[in-house]
């Protein structure tokens, strides 16, 4: 890719698909410690909290910019994964790498696919963030291909949830994001946010696809849980401490795409 300086359309594209994860994230983070509090009754998963946002026309408005912007993203990470401009190259490692970016647009994929059901008044998404629709899925699965696809789906979850915790751990966005150029209190922070963040998203995601493969391994789809139920299970089983610990750090990775939109570097110059 050419590193003239110059940026075209294409490279705004992540820029704001950053600052619509950031409002998924952050406001479900918001949505948990309000149900924590008791001040609303569940809602902290993606599809759930379109749901709740589409009841209101500003509410409608936020849902067209969260559609918009990860379709932004979307077009950016197969444009990343064929352009390759971050130099990964076309061993078996780069081929590796790149390969985990399209594969990490799923997340994305079902966010739109929500969103336009939600705005069309499809679908069976309920706000207060039961797995209704999650759980018709996989039993039509159960009843049909068998358990395997289901188990395949857990899989491919805690796949995810390891490559998070890794990213964070790393600092595997730090080849994205060029911060350098700002103050060293915006690089720390910036740095905790995406500790925080990643470790809060591998934790939701790596129960979600724990019970994914339990659901298909005793084939009972009342086991899927999607995130507002994964919050409840740590709430009820680990400790509240734990639940707002989590919460908080959903709230951190919304903060932390808000700051990699800022940041963001799509050629690594």
């Amino acid at each position: 890719m050419a590193k003239s300086g110059k940026k075209t359309i294409i490279h705004y594209l992540p820029v704001y698909g950053c600052i619509a994860t950031g409002i998924i994230y952050a406001a479900i983070g918001v949505i948990a410690i309000l149900s924590f509090l008791k001040l609303r009754h569940g809602g902290a998963d993606e599809a759930s909290m379109m749901a709740i946002l589409a009841k209101y026309l500003a509410g409608k408005i936020v849902i067209w910019i969260i559609l918009l912007g990860t379709l932004c993203y979307i077009v950016w990470r197969f444009y990343e994964t064929v352009t390759d401009p971050y130099d990964y190259g076309k061993n078996w490692k780069g081929i590796v790498k790149r390969g985990g970016i399209a594969l990490s647009t799923i997340a994305d994929i079902l966010i739109v696919f929500a969103a336009v059901r939600v705005l069309l008044g499809s679908g069976n998404i309920q706000s207060d963030g039961q797995p209704k629709e999650e759980r018709a899925m996989v039993q039509k699965l159960l009843s049909g291909p068998g358990p395997w696809p289901v188990i395949t789906i857990g899989l491919i979850y805690l796949l995810t949830a390891l490559v998070q915790l890794w990213y964070g751990v790393t600092r595997g966005y730090r080849e994205r994001v060029n911060i350098d150029r700002f103050s060293a209190f915006f690089r720390y922070t910036v740095h905790a946010l995406a500790w925080a963040g990643y470790a809060g998203r591998g934790i939701i995601l790596g129960i979600t696809g724990f019970f994914f493969v339990k659901a298909g391994i005793t084939e009972n789809a009342r086991h899927v849980v999607n995130t507002d139920k994964a919050f409840d299970f740590i709430g009820d089983n680990i400790g509240h401490v734990y639940f707002i610990i989590v919460a908080v750090a959903t709230i951190c990775y919304g903060l932390f795409m808000f700051a990699q939109g800022v940041a963001y570097d799509t050629d690594k110059d």
